[in-house]
């Protein structure tokens, strides 16, 4: 399992580097990728249990990610107006009222927790002058994080946290998840002119958050019944396994760097 994870760790994280350095086109077509294949993992796994538009909800997915990188932040709210109705009226017109609500809002859900938050990465790494290293500081301290939490979690853990979502945490890889976040922020101060103060505020920041988003995740697989969401990912299982922590951790550090840090 280990070797799996770090050979697809040496593929995967080279081709990420060198779509945040190129930026662009570039970084767009690989987020919009993981987007996709995020809402596909979803909705697939859902639709099981529920009678959802998949493919009309992915290609709204995707478009987020598309028009937030042409028009910038400005343009959410109207998004998820538009996405909203959408929604609605594509339920209305199949005439069929059972499950309805629960279908929308399911729909939805799916949308606003990949698509809406992951967008944010784009808005970060168009950031002047620091967007660049900030996205890599990002990626850098929330899967150190998750690496913490797991490694720590597996050798010491012992206080078993949260048991109704998930048998394997523990308290002592929740915490070490929080260590390892802070340790990664003060390390990227080495390219990121970041206060001593702030590091340690956003490091823990981020420890947690990252931790609620493998949480809520676990919440939802446990709900569906399922141990991943995919398998494209060996030794990771699937994109959303891999990427859960960053749903919750990306919006949060783009609005601590935009209105609670100052350059």
């Amino acid at each position: 399992m280990l070797l799996k994870r770090l050979i697809v760790a040496g593929i995967f994280i080279p081709l990420l580097i060198f779509s945040i350095l190129e930026g662009g086109i570039i970084f767009l077509g690989l987020v919009c990728a993981v987007i996709l294949i995020g809402l596909f993992e979803f909705y697939g796994t859902v639709k099981k249990k529920e009678n959802l538009f998949m493919k009309e909800a992915s290609f709204l997915g995707v478009l987020i990610p598309i028009f937030i990188y042409l028009k910038g932040e400005k343009i959410i709210p109207l998004l998820l107006v538009c996405i909203i109705f959408f929604v609605f009226l594509k339920q209305l017109l199949k005439f069929n009222p059972q499950n309805s609500f629960k279908n929308i809002s399911v729909t939805i859900a799916g949308i606003f927790y990949i698509s809406f938050l992951f967008s944010y990465v784009l808005l970060l790494r168009e950031i002047p002058h620091w967007g660049t290293r900030l996205v890599i500081t990002l990626f850098f301290a929330t899967w150190i994080g998750d690496m913490g939490a797991y490694f720590i979690g597996t050798r010491w853990g012992k206080h078993k946290f949260f048991l109704s979502l998930s048998p394997h945490k523990s308290l002592e890889g929740f915490f070490g998840g929080i260590f390892m976040s802070l340790i990664a922020i003060l390390i990227s101060r080495w390219w990121l002119p970041l206060p001593l103060i702030s590091a340690i505020l956003i490091g823990v920041i981020i420890g947690i958050m990252g931790e609620a988003g493998d949480l809520f995740e676990s919440m939802i697989k446990r709900e569906i019944g399922i141990k991943d969401f995919g398998n494209i990912l060996p030794g990771h299982g699937g994109i959303l396994d891999r990427f859960d922590s960053l749903l919750f951790t990306t919006p949060l550090f783009y609005y601590f760097v935009k209105y609670c840090f100052v350059w």
